[in-house]
């Protein structure tokens, strides 16, 4: 479920949301609770899931713009379509992005909703939560 990417001339692990959001060096940030949000939501705990996600993005940095990603694919997963269209558009809105960037960042939030339901598929039988 995770890619590694290349930051700053580091190697890090984090989600495939990662790839729409680098751009620069800056600080990482809480990107430990991105991972923890991922493995909560493959657990179908929403709440909990949303609250590592506020958590990280809090933390600024690499970890609050994935944040905001992964709230999209989190919402996504649980059928809350238009939580996650607004939560789509206000951080498209907060980054600035153009058309082309908003793309993007829709490709990234599409690819990371399907490596978390295959993951939860490999390790539940499932692919959404009950």
């Amino acid at each position: 479920m995770k890619t590694c990417v290349l930051h700053c001339g580091k190697k890090l692990l984090v989600p495939a949301l990662s790839i729409a959001v680098l751009s620069g060096c800056g600080t990482l940030g809480d990107t430990g609770a991105v991972k923890d949000a991922n493995e909560l939501a493959i657990a179908c705990k929403t709440d909990q899931a949303l609250t590592a996600v506020d958590r990280a993005a809090q933390g600024g940095g690499l970890g609050a713009n994935i944040a905001d990603l992964q709230r999209v694919v989190i919402l996504r997963d649980v059928g809350r379509l238009s939580e996650a269209s607004a939560a789509m558009a206000e951080r498209n809105a907060r980054a600035g992005a153009d058309a082309e960037a908003a793309a993007e960042a829709e490709r990234a939030v599409t690819k990371s909703l399907e490596e978390l339901r295959t993951e939860r598929q490999k390790r539940t039988g499932r692919r959404t939560c009950p």
